[in-house]
């Protein structure tokens, strides 16, 4: 049963084509998937409300990037019955800090039932449960929304009753899925979506920033109206091969884009290059908080998660021939 909602945002955008909910091997999309707890029952009026929502978005990141948008998996949504009660969820001790337990049993749980992964090279994941939690949460390629936001986006929520406020909430964890920060300056861009503009501003007067736009013009995720992926990766100019992957600098400048890729996967990372300085390359992906910095000769690779603050052993880089 679809819900008639007459409350998601009328984006003037071009409508992606039918290929936008195709699961072929060459198109990368956004899966959403609902979990059912086992004690309680798929809701209709759920199941219609994500779709609207995440149909929504997908038009809105289209009017932000000037028709570019991400594709989505068919069907839309997948509704999955877990074996676990609803309890568990949030109740089940998982890692040190009882405040990330909603997230890290909603990710196992859909790991172990539908596969899903971080960092997958070819799908976004976006999975809401209904069980109790009021934090969502987003990155590296994974978006995990509790039953807050499902009764947000029915406007059931106890104190929060804007609907669009919920879909705002959900662009919000997909920009950070995708790879986007909070802004660099929370003050002047208070509006942006990656901050505060979910609240009361979606969808006229909240926004991507130039910074977003850029990440997202890079983001194998995103393609244009005719399918054609918005980005192309140069050819590689230069390896330098490590024990587990290989660091590829691609022939493009200002600036020169680097990508990190897996011998024991497909998935793939991508740094943009900041400096040369004594000899060393510096490396940055911004979204992750990683700097990489190695000599240009090949050698000894450095990695900081702190800014370049303190640089921690890496690995052994080869320049390949």
């Amino acid at each position: 049963m679809l819900l008639a909602c007459t409350w998601f945002a009328n984006v003037q955008a071009e409508t992606p084509t039918e290929r936008s909910k195709s699961t072929e091997s060459d198109l990368n999309v956004v899966r959403v998937v609902y979990l059912v707890s086992r004690d309680r029952t798929e809701r209709p009026e759920y199941t219609a409300a994500i779709e609207q929502a995440i149909v929504d978005l997908q038009k809105w990141y289209a009017g932000q990037l000037g028709g570019a948008t991400f594709r989505l998996h068919s069907p839309i949504v997948e509704v999955i019955k877990s074996p676990k009660p609803a309890v568990w969820f949030h109740a089940n001790p998982a890692g040190e800090h009882k405040e990330n337990w909603g997230y890290n049993n909603t990710f196992a749980e859909a790991s172990e039932l539908v596969g899903a992964k971080h960092n997958d090279p070819h799908i976004t994941w976006v999975i809401y449960s209904d069980s109790p939690g009021n934090s969502g949460r987003g990155g590296s390629g994974v978006a995990c929304m509790p039953e807050d936001d499902l009764l947000g986006l029915v406007g059931k929520h106890p104190t929060q009753k804007d609907k669009l406020r919920w879909v705002a909430g959900l662009g919000h964890e997909l920009g950070h899925a995708f790879g986007l920060p909070h802004p660099a300056d929370t003050v002047k861009d208070a509006d942006a979506i990656m901050w505060t503009g979910i609240y009361g501003k979606y969808p006229d007067r909240t926004y991507l920033t130039d910074d977003d736009k850029k990440i997202l013009s890079r983001s194998p995720f995103f393609y244009n109206p005719d399918d054609s992926p918005v980005y192309r990766l140069p050819k590689v100019v230069a390896r330098y091969s490590y024990p587990g992957g290989a660091f590829l600098q691609h022939s493009s400048k200002s600036p020169t884009i680097w990508t990190e890729t897996k011998t024991d996967s497909a998935a793939r990372f991508t740094f943009e290059e900041s400096k040369r300085e004594n000899g060393m390359i510096y490396i940055d992906d911004r979204p992750r908080g990683i700097k990489i910095r190695f000599p240009s000769v090949g050698g000894h690779a450095e990695l900081s998660a702190d800014s370049g603050t303190t640089w921690n052993r890496f690995s052994e880089f080869k320049l390949d021939e």
